[in-house]
């Protein structure tokens, strides 16, 4: 079968073929993140070309658990689940081979979260590319780029744009090293687009896969700008684009957020009988990816997506007031018996909990200032001072706009702390 390199997007939503030359890019270290999908296969070769002059890139580590036939230029090791991968000064290329058909780990996790097929493919970059560390040489630039190898008759949509010369250049949000870790799919897919509010937003699924794509625009297009002013282009994030894929089955039944981009089950409602929204709460997650937490306060995560949603959904219009009034009195309930929200997984009765603190908090904040402050717009001031989100530095912002200690956040609205 005759794999057509590609590497960018043209702007009906489709791609433009063509790979520049490893090399394209000048400061300190730049690596060329090739993959080569044939349908149906159960390994898939990837390649790791590193162009320097200098030897800024001193070592890339991968978690080599799932990689087999590795080998390349300069020094390789593989132990311990590790490939430690230490390129010659000048440059060279890693290569291996990776299995991209994986199935979900954990509590309700049936369906796969990686998947090759004859028809469709759908995995996250760092399925293809597990890189977990590297060793640059102090002051040095890396830059990134993907190019994925196609079988003939597939299409692409990554997480990233392309540039002017149609590369698929990685930009990840933050600090992030430039290493593909986003959703990308492949295949016979069907692709709409939109422009949000100064976000561009692709939904796109398998041909013949029942998908309300243009319904996910809409819901997107009435609830997204009540969040973008603080969270979007123009906020802290400086978001531009994300990429939304969709699939059945084999994939899990669910929804996961990464760097610029959303993987939904197609058979997620677009709004859930309990008034919530599974494609909002992860958009809230992907605009808040530079949002640091403590490890074991992911109550605060899980907390403010699902309660920063729920009040876009009611302030764009999409749900009454007295539907999310309703939703909120069933999270209260539902939360009320928890006794601890430390944890490093928020899930069930304690998110549940954590949304009714931030529905008290940005009460006390609407209330305290007239409706000028709340809650969304204290968690995009520390997003700005690239604060952490953790209980303290809540109750330390909410303090300073109240005057005094927030009720929401006392020991007894948020056990488990003090």
């Amino acid at each position: 079968m005759r794999l057509d390199l590609i590497a960018g997007l043209v702007a009906a939503g489709l791609l433009a073929a063509g790979l520049t030359p490893a090399g394209a890019f000048a400061a300190g270290a730049s690596a060329r993140f090739e993959l080569d999908l044939v349908a149906g296969a159960a390994r898939s070769p990837a390649r790791i070309v590193v162009t320097q002059g200098d030897g800024a890139l001193r070592e890339l580590v991968l978690d080599g658990t799932r990689l087999t036939r590795v080998s390349g230029d300069g020094e390789v090791m593989v132990d311990a689940g590790k490939v430690r991968w230490r390129p010659p000064p000048d440059g060279g290329t890693l290569r291996y081979q990776v299995p991209l058909t994986h199935r979900r780990q954990g509590r309700n996790s049936a369906g796969n979260d990686a998947y090759v097929g004859d028809r469709f493919a759908l995995f996250r970059g760092d399925d293809a590319f597990p890189v977990q560390a590297s060793r640059r040489a102090a002051r040095s630039a890396f830059a990134g780029e993907l190019a994925i190898g196609l079988p003939k008759g597939w299409s692409l949509v990554t997480p990233y744009l392309p540039d002017a010369r149609g590369r698929l250049v990685v930009r990840n949000p933050g600090g992030r090293l430039a290493r593909p870790i986003g959703w990308v799919i492949a295949g016979d897919i069907g692709t709409r687009r939109e422009v949000i509010a100064g976000l561009e937003v692709t939904v796109s699924a398998p041909r013949g896969l029942r998908m309300e794509r243009l319904a996910m625009l809409g819901l997107l297009r009435w609830t997204l700008p009540e969040l973008l002013p603080a969270l979007g282009a123009d906020g802290p994030g400086n978001l531009r684009y994300v990429n939304i894929v969709a699939a059945a089955e084999p994939m899990w039944l669910g929804a996961l957020s990464a760097p610029n981009s959303i993987y939904v089950h197609a058979a997620r409602p677009l709004i859930s009988e309990n008034g919530t929204s599974t494609i909002v709460h992860e958009m809230v997650h992907v605009l808040l990816a530079d949002l640091t937490t403590p490890a074991d306060q992911d109550w605060i995560d899980e907390g403010l997506a699902e309660y920063l949603s729920l009040r876009a959904l009611k302030d764009s219009g999409t749900i009454s007031p007295d539907r999310f009034a309703g939703t909120i009195a069933d999270l209260r309930r539902w939360g009320k018996p928890v006794r601890s929200l430390r944890t490093r997984s928020s899930t069930g009765p304690v998110t549940a909990r954590a949304v009714v603190v931030c529905h008290d908090l940005d009460g006390e904040l609407r209330q305290a200032s007239a409706g000028r402050e709340t809650l969304l717009k204290l968690v995009a001031r520390l997003l700005q001072g690239d604060e952490t989100a953790s209980l303290a530095s809540l109750r330390a912002a909410s303090a300073r706009v109240l005057g005094r200690p927030a009720r929401a956040l006392s020991a007894s609205a948020v056990p488990g702390f003090d």
